[in-house]
């Protein structure tokens, strides 16, 4: 049995309405304890449930078919549509103003006597974050396409996330119904640009009558080639009655049938062997042929691909019976993290959402991969290693939460009390557990690669754009801090800090639209008037040259000495984000480094990265590098303050002899623009440093492909806008940094930043 893994566990009998204000994690609002005479314990069946991530590239229709999933499963009267601003998922005024999801929404279900987690992410650019930690705690996932356009910009990402994880997929092409619908076209994208081979499962049929029905013009259902069945969706019902039509004698589709079960036997020597044994594709059976699909989907030897009109209701519910058959239960996937396996029955869990209420505090969103948590436990936190005690345990229904005595593996569950936990937390039962663990880890890994038996997934993006923050008055300074601070723990992509030359609040963020964000927030949820400053893009600092430097750091506290003693090497480190901290090589070093402990080297690095994020030439951050330490002597009763400011101290006056140069972010851009104004649009791009990459064709427009630096596109909406008439479109997401090459660009970032 496995504890019941619901986010947002939604309550109420079939066709109930869904109004609630707490469905979503990120959001700021009072929440409601239920009131109960018995504590709950809701477990189910782990193969009963189905923990999914919807993801796409914006405006593909997640939210739309979320809406109708809900809707299908009898929880809301009406499907909310994105344009009237009344979705489910979709709540935050901000969401519902431009018609995009800004922060991953969270709905349980019930479909036919199972349970799905569904988490509908965003696919804006901007907060790729918000999907990355989504799909930290699911099983699998559903990508949706626009069959009209096929494999775009942001969907190329959130693929290459969930590929990070490992997840099972399948593929929905939707918006079948319109006239630039392509399904061969899209299959061909899904090839070439996420490197997958997909496996369609579905036909469509086109009528404007079936079956005495109301149905539309365009696309009116779908053959399932699994069951061998056409399935008209009537629309006087909103697609929630179907007609189901036996073709198991259309020739035409039993050799449609057969190719599909020929395709899968090349991923799945089970079925294979089936056929060879019988001789025969045709004997293959409904069950056997989706057990092969699942086990395929499962090992991502191929994807299989479904599709539908979300908006005109067809294929939504035939979606929601693939999720049950081709994707696993959370204990089909176990074993897999060999951090997780290292814990054993012991507790392992991991906090990836925190959200503020107004009486309860910080509540944080944990996933439990191992072991049982129990109401008022003391945990300790491998990552930030202290112990807090929990106060509640919480599982979320609608607009209410309801308090539970214990949780066990499997379920994701609400925890109050943890004022010092963040997002990317691992939790453990007791120090000793995590310093078991961490043994067993170190067996395959050197000490200072393992340092911690904490769980990997939630690495947080590198900000590409800043910009001053101030209170409108002094009086909101402390009202300011505390939005922020706030903000800041809910979505851990927003950095914030204090310029030291300055004094000022500066903001950090993944965009334009992720900043602005920000602000309305700020203004509107918190009631705080603040000021921002002018958008500055977020450079970087590296060297092109080694640098090694020792020095005597001494320091007289409490009239006591400290001393420590430190040899550092900085090194040039391609394509690294994070410092690399190795130890030094050579006899000379050997004797010296195999006294250095754990906890030093700890310290180390902490002083290390304290150092990095302020560069010696204009304060930003420094990436691209690798610390060698080849000596350290530390004199007994020295602090390990003092042991990190020395590190620190070090690296400083190895970057400050050495080398350093500027970096600028580049981005991957896409333009689609009507062909008559292609060349407008490239003249405009070659002003901007723009590399071109590629001109391709797509239902008669143009569409430009290339990178461009990020500074150079302050503002490109609006201009792009104006150059096409209104017939362009663009994305764009994070490419790489590139060194800023000539002392004339140097010169204009220092004068953009400084403003002289």
């Amino acid at each position: 049995m496995l504890g019941y893994p619901g986010l947002f566990s939604v309550c109420g009998e079939s066709g109930n309405g869904y109004t609630s204000a707490f469905r979503r994690a990120g959001a700021r609002c009072k929440i409601t304890v239920a009131r109960q005479h018995d504590k709950l314990s809701g477990v189910v069946e782990a193969e009963r449930v189905r923990n999914i991530g919807i993801m796409a590239h914006i405006d593909a229709g997640k939210t739309t078919t979320t809406e109708r999933m809900l809707y299908y499963a009898g929880l809301i009267q009406n499907p909310g549509e994105v344009h009237h601003g009344d979705t489910v998922t979709d709540f935050m005024p901000q969401e519902r103003a431009r018609g995009i999801t800004i922060q991953s929404a969270v709905v349980s279900f019930e479909w036919k006597g199972h349970t799905i987690n569904l988490i509908d992410t965003p696919g804006h650019v901007d907060f790729t974050f918000e999907v990355q930690r989504s799909l930290r705690v699911v099983d699998s996932a559903v990508a949706i396409l626009d069959a009209s356009a096929g494999v775009e910009a942001q969907t190329l990402t959130v693929w290459r996330q969930a590929s990070d994880y490992n997840l099972p997929r399948v593929i929905y092409l939707n918006k079948m119904d319109k006239t630039s619908a392509s399904i061969d076209m899209c299959l061909k994208t899904i090839s070439s640009k996420l490197k997958c081979i997909p496996i369609l499962v579905q036909e469509p049929v086109y009528s404007k009558k079936a079956a005495g029905v109301v149905t539309g013009s365009g696309i009116v259902g779908i053959v399932d080639l699994a069951e061998m069945k056409r399935l008209i969706f009537d629309q006087s019902c909103k697609g929630s009655k179907i007609i189901v039509e036996d073709i198991s004698d259309n020739k035409q589709l039993i050799r449609k049938r057969c190719e599909l079960v020929e395709k899968i036997s090349d991923f799945d020597s089970e079925l294979a062997s089936k056929i060879i044994e019988r001789e025969s594709t045709e004997s293959i059976t409904t069950e056997e042929l989706k057990s092969a699909l699942k086990r395929v989907a499962i090992s991502a030897s191929a994807v299989p691909v479904l599709i539908g009109s979300s908006y005109k209701n067809i294929g939504v519910q035939p979606l929601l019976d693939s999720v049950l058959e081709y994707l696993p239960h959370p204990m089909e996937l176990e074993n897999k993290d060999r951090v997780i396996s290292a814990y054993g029955s012991q507790l392992c869990s991991f906090a990836f959402k925190t959200l503020h209420d107004q009486q309860l505090g910080p509540l944080t969103f944990t996933r439990i991969f191992r072991g049982v948590l129990n109401t008022g436990q003391k945990l300790y936190n491998v990552t930030r290693q202290k112990s807090e005690k929990i106060a509640k345990i919480y599982r979320p229904f609608a607009d209410e939460i309801r308090e539970v005595e214990s949780a066990s593996a499997g379920q994701v569950i609400i925890v109050s009390g943890l004022n010092g936990t963040f997002t990317g937390d691992t939790l453990t039962s007791s120090n000793s557990v995590s310093s078991a663990v961490l043994k067993k880890l170190e067996k395959a890994k050197g000490k200072l690669e393992i340092q911690r038996a904490v769980l990997s997934g939630v690495s947080v993006p590198e900000p590409v754009f800043f910009c001053s923050v101030e209170p409108a008055s002094l009086s909101q300074q402390k009202a300011l801090d505390a939005a922020l601070e706030c903000l800041q723990r809910e979505d851990p992509s927003l950095h914030v800090n204090i310029d030291h030359d300055t004094g000022q609040t500066v903001l950090s963020g993944m965009g334009e639209l992720h900043l602005e964000i920000i602000f309305d927030r700020l203004k509107n949820e918190f009631k705080v008037e603040a000021d921002l400053g002018k958008l500055q893009v977020a450079y970087k600092e590296t060297t092109m040259t080694p640098y090694l430097k020792r020095i005597l750091f001494e320091r007289k506290l409490a009239d006591k000495k400290h001393s420590v003693q430190i040899e550092l090497e900085v090194n040039p480190k391609e394509n690294s984000t994070s410092p690399i901290i190795r130890l030094g090589t050579g006899k000379d070093k050997l004797e010296n480094l195999s006294q250095v402990t754990d906890r030093q080297l700890r310290l180390i690095q902490n002083g290390v990265e304290s150092a990095l994020r302020s560069g010696p030439k204009l304060s930003f951050p420094v990436i691209n590098v690798e610390i060698a330490l080849n000596h350290l002597e530390v004199a007994r009763g020295t602090s390990d303050t003092i042991l990190e400011a020395a590190a620190a101290s070090c690296v400083r006056e190895c970057l400050q002899n050495s080398s350093v140069v500027f970096l600028e972010p580049f981005v991957q851009l896409e333009i689609t623009v009507d062909e008559n104004y292609t060349s407008a649009v490239l003249d405009d791009l070659n002003r901007r440093r723009f590399l071109l990459d590629s001109v391709d064709v797509k239902h008669g427009n143009k569409v430009i492909l290339g990178t461009a630096p990020l500074s150079e596109l302050l503002g490109y909406s609006t201009i792009l806008r104006t150059i096409s008439s209104g017939l362009g479109t663009y994305s764009m997401q994070f490419s790489h940094y590139k060194q800023v090459v000539t002392l004339m660009d140097e010169n204009k970032i220092i004068e953009q930043i400084r403003g002289f």
